[in-house]
């Protein structure tokens, strides 16, 4: 069912509809029976009509007065024959006396009082038959029957018409009737709609139908579930964040200790080379917590209502500051184009993306190769474009890359960095986050890895 408004609307038309053609044909067979009725009672007048004329009368004067009597004064002629009673007058022993221009000169009918259905002049008649019982004369009158049939139907057609032509207008107060019905379904909807996606309060909505009670009733209890979820989540958080921090920090100062233990009191080159590959993986399980953690506090739905104007050039070059004792330890060139681009975002979660892609290019970039970073407003959208000179991606992997914790070549990666797998599902989530899109492809101007990631620009002065 693709719209209950549009279901209602043309089921409620097909139902008046059949109730109207089933009222109309049941309509019109009563409506040609009454005609019938009528027609007959018309007969039997004119056929009154005919026993007050006088007898004696010439049979010019006969008609003429009959013709007077039982036709109404019309200007069509045409419709004036066609329109005619055929009358016959025959006297007591069977000799006609008079008829009508369109009865014939044998009897129409038998000489037996009441209705019946003749043939004559190739149409069928309805006749009557009379007796004067003072003149005792045989009185005759005929009706042809699609003229009786014609103008019933046509009145009938009268009174059925207007009926089919309202079933448009029905159709089209139907339609309006039950959007106004299903208005308060709109307007629950926008109301959920309209809710950030932080925003996890019950609904509350003044004059409900009893319907939609048992629905808003159970949007409500979701959205409490919901927010009894969140809460356990970010408590789960910040617990697992002190939690692994603390002794991984800890951890980190032992081996320090160790290290310098170790080279103070001339310790062997191989207990040496095992404390420093502990510390290597301490670090690796450091920065796999911290990564974890980043990807929990950027959920759209935490920072939703957070967004700010943000200046990208400025965040890249403040970024860029942070990270930049790690180039040069890689005798890295590095390079930052682009000017003032503003969007509307987390400023946090922005660092974040930044952090991600720029330690990525700096980490798969040999040393003495080259990163390049690009800020510029185009056609208002911003683009945020970093290039390196590493080994890149296979384009058959563009997709598979922002898959959590998917490393390409695995653990066993061509480059011997270690990772966690996450920098590009974070930076994948930032970006969904904040409605832009990313694209990789290979660096024409280094060879390398490119990462371009386009925002919609944000306009000073618009509504924030």
């Amino acid at each position: 069912m693709a719209s209950i408004r549009l279901f209602l609307t043309l089921t409620l038309i097909a139902i008046i509809v059949m109730v109207s053609f089933l009222s109309s044909l049941r309509g019109y067979r009563e409506s040609m029976l009454e005609a019938d009725s009528l027609f007959d009672l018309q007969l039997l007048e004119h056929v009154k009509l005919l026993s007050l004329l006088n007898p004696e009368l010439s049979s010019a004067g006969y008609a003429r007065v009959v013709e007077e009597l039982v036709l109404p004064q019309q200007t069509d002629l045409a419709l004036t024959a066609e329109m005619r009673i055929a009358y016959q007058v025959f006297n007591s022993d069977g000799t006609l006396l008079m008829r009508s221009v369109l009865a014939p000169v044998a009897q129409i009918s038998p000489f037996e009082v009441g209705y019946r259905d003749v043939n004559f002049n190739g149409y069928r008649w309805r006749v009557l038959v009379i007796r004067d019982p003072e003149q005792h004369h045989w009185l005759m009158a005929a009706q042809r029957y699609d003229l009786r049939y014609e103008l019933a139907e046509s009145v009938i057609l009268e009174a059925v018409i207007p009926t089919l032509l309202s079933i448009p207008l029905a159709a089209l107060l139907i339609w309006f009737t039950v959007g106004y019905g299903l208005r308060p379904i709109r307007v629950l909807a926008r109301e959920v709609r309209s809710k950030e996606a932080s925003d996890l309060s019950t609904v509350e909505l003044e004059g409900i139908p009893k319907e939609l009670t048992p629905l808003t009733q159970s949007t409500n209890d979701l959205l409490r579930r919901l927010q009894s979820s969140f809460a356990r989540e970010k408590r789960f958080a910040g617990d697992a964040a002190h939690e692994l921090r603390t002794p991984i920090s800890t951890l980190k100062v032992q081996i320090h200790n160790l290290q310098a233990e170790l080279a103070d009191g001339g310790g062997n080159l191989e207990a040496a080379a095992t404390a420093a590959d502990l510390h290597q993986g301490i670090d690796t399980i450091g920065h796999l917590v911290e990564q974890i953690l980043v990807l929990n506090r950027t959920a759209p739905d935490l920072y939703m209502v957070q967004f700010v104007p943000v200046d990208v050039f400025d965040l890249v070059r403040d970024v860029v500051s942070a990270e930049y004792e790690q180039i040069l330890q890689r005798d890295q060139n590095f390079e930052l184009d682009g000017g003032r681009a503003m969007v509307k975002g987390d400023a946090t979660a922005l660092r974040s993306l930044t952090v991600n892609v720029l330690t990525n290019a700096s980490k798969y970039t040999s040393a003495g190769g080259s990163i390049r970073m690009l800020v510029e407003s185009v056609g208002g959208r911003v683009q945020l474009q970093i290039e390196d000179s590493g080994p890149g991606i296979p384009e058959a992997y563009y997709e598979r890359v922002f898959d959590r914790f998917y490393r390409l070549d695995g653990d066993r990666h061509s480059s011997g960095v270690s990772g966690s797998g996450l920098g590009l599902a974070i930076v994948k989530h930032i970006v969904e986050m904040h409605g832009a899109q990313i694209a990789l492809s290979r660096s024409q101007r280094l060879g390398g890895l490119c990462v371009t990631i386009t925002f919609n620009a944000f306009e000073t002065g618009t509504d924030s």
